[in-house]
């Protein structure tokens, strides 16, 4: 998380424009670690986000509404007592480190004014939301009392008085000079890494900015300050200084980044070149950026929690199928070896007149073309018409077994491509909406109990993932069984053509003709995407077969996202589809 000094400080400049002198209207507490606080100003309304979430401790405000407790907790009903009607007089960062002071200008019981400070301290899983005095810094309350047993170091308790967390010593970038600079790079030790050097020796930088000031300065990161030369320190300065001027004149970009598959990396308040190569999605506001990033990291945290309990429950559902198919593959090898029995019925038969020992019959094999001697094994109980009876009737039941275990083998061996699909589209989820829709197929296919209500079928109108090809012909993507049955059974026509990958799961991909010749770019294009939406995506090349849609067969009771065809063509192709254009 970027979230550093250097953010805070831009999200602070935000507030101040924003919220000073505006009144306080209500105040929520969703989570036990959060709270929101109702800000009217300027004739408009602002929701201020307050977070001591260890994973995602943050300030900000926000417009993403958020579900409150029937009763609210205690930390939110003392800060309603004291705050509500207050007004906001000052916002400022303690030190320019990862600490906001937040003050109020309130009343007493005699209508006295009097100042009242939340204090935020965005520390990972230390972070904390304190309630105090200004003037006198003794604690109110806090969101996390901190008592003895729990830190020797720093209690935060009610009654005691409020203390900075114990920090490193650092330097604060924003008021340095170029000669204290240059004094301090060269007062470290010289085996020091240049980019451990910057953001552990000045207060609010990250590993972010490090970084970064080592790229514009044509620096490796693994650089020892002793290997510097005199011009590479001031390449250092330089690029240090622009960056502090930039945060001085808040020339601020608050920018998301993503890599080639829009999964996101990360954020931050400036442009950073050495990010040059990710995607990246630039907003008016921190609090905007912030939004979007928590909103997908909340989904993509909610997915993977369902996820993980998800893929469990499927593995080992194939563990089971796969222990199952074993088995009645090892039953059907001995039911192959049911002639033995036969012959053994037929020549005890043709030799029934025979002596033979009360346990076993030797006689010669007519089957071998050898005619070589035989012993056969007889129950001593039975007469050797008996025994033979029993032989027969052995190799019967043997036979009618074969039957039934190629009919088993093929429902297991079918079971366990469906559910080696459905592992491939649960990795594919990039929404809980989608994840609702292998939920929903599971239920169906009576692989999980429904709890609750689900949706039904007739009411399923996704929205379906789509590329334009080069020469504007829609190319459709189903992400999981349903919406690939969908596809390819309900929106697709028969001239159109759909793609697979050829005996890996993977989606089902439909090119939209209209009436119109493809060109061979196109084919290759729907070829590329049918690849990298496929488990095959990381390989260098991938086997697609293709046809045309009416080609396309779906068999009787078969499973969601199964279907068979005969006619088609095949293509190896690269699972890149990164020069496609995604229809907007």
């Amino acid at each position: 998380m970027a979230l550093d000094g250097i953010f805070l400080n831009s999200i602070k400049d935000d507030l101040n424009d924003k919220l000073i002198g505006g009144r306080i209207d209500k105040i929520y507490q969703p989570d036990k670690n959060e709270i929101i606080i109702s800000v009217r100003n300027g004739g408009e309304n602002y929701k201020l986000l307050i977070s001591s979430v260890s994973s995602c401790p943050r300030i900000q405000l926000t417009n993403i509404v958020r579900k409150n407790p029937e009763q609210p907790p205690m930390f939110c009903m003392l800060m309603r007592k004291h705050l509500t009607g207050s007004y906001i007089r000052e916002i400022k960062q303690i030190d320019f480190d990862r600490i906001i002071e937040i003050t109020f200008e309130c009343k007493d019981e005699l209508q006295t004014t009097i100042y009242k400070s939340i204090i935020i301290e965005i520390m990972g899983k230390h972070s904390n939301i304190i309630f105090a005095h200004t003037n006198t810094k003794i604690i109110i309350d806090s969101i996390k009392r901190i008592a003895e047993n729990v830190s020797s170091l720093r209690q935060i308790y009610p009654g005691l008085t409020y203390n900075l967390p114990p920090l490193p010593s650092k330097i604060n970038p924003i008021s340095i000079s170029k000669e204290e600079f240059l004094n301090t790079i060269k007062a470290v030790n010289d085996g020091m890494y240049i980019y451990d050097f910057i953001f552990k020796t000045f207060t609010g930088m990250s590993p972010f900015i490090s970084r970064e000031i080592c790229f514009i300065s044509n620096l490796n990161e693994s650089t020892y300050i002793g290997e510097l030369s005199h011009s590479d320190i001031e390449n250092i300065w330089n690029s240090f200084k622009a960056i502090i001027d930039k945060i001085k004149n808040k020339e601020y970009s608050f920018n998301i980044y993503a890599n080639e598959e829009l999964r996101i990396y990360d954020f931050y308040c400036i442009n950073l070149k050495y990010l040059n190569s990710y995607k990246s999605k630039t907003f008016d506001n921190p609090s905007d950026m912030l939004d979007t990033y928590y909103y997908e990291m909340d989904n993509k945290n909610k997915i993977n929690q369902k996820v993980s309990n998800l893929i469990k429950s499927i593995n080992t559902k194939l563990e089971r199928d796969k222990k199952k198919i074993e088995k009645q593959r090892h039953e059907l090898l001995s039911a192959e070896d049911r002639e033995k029995y036969k012959i053994y019925g037929e020549l005890i038969i043709a030799n029934l007149n025979s002596e033979h020992e009360k346990n076993k019959l030797k006689v010669l094999n007519y089957y071998d073309p050898e005619q070589k001697e035989i012993i056969i094994p007889l129950d001593p109980k039975l007469n050797l018409k008996q025994n033979s009876q029993k032989f027969f009737k052995r190799y019967n039941k043997l036979k009618t077994a074969e039957d039934e275990l190629h009919k088993l083998i093929s429902v297991t061996k079918e079971e366990i491509t469906y559910l080696e699909n459905i592992l491939f589209s649960i990795e594919e989820c990039k929404t809980i909406s989608d994840l609702d829709d292998i939920y929903i197929e599971l239920i169906n296919e009576g692989f999980m109990k429904k709890k609750g209500k689900v949706k039904k079928s007739k009411e399923y109108k996704p929205e379906i993932l789509t590329y334009i090809s080069s020469h504007g012909h829609e190319i459709m993507v189903g992400k999981n069984n349903l919406q690939n049955d969908m596809l390819t059974f309900k929106v697709g026509k028969k001239d159109d053509y759909w793609f697979h990958s050829k005996n890996i799961p993977g989606s089902h991909v439909l090119i939209r003709t209209n009436g119109d010749e493809l060109s061979d770019e196109e084919y290759v294009e729907a070829a590329r995407i049918a690849a990298y939406y496929s488990k095959a995506k990381n390989s260098s090349s991938v086997e697609i077969d293709y046809t045309k849609k009416s080609n396309v067969k779906k068999p009787a009771n078969a499973k969601p996202g199964f279907v068979i065809y005969e006619t088609n063509y095949s293509m190896l192709v690269e699972p890149n589809i990164s020069d496609i254009k995604l229809k907007k």
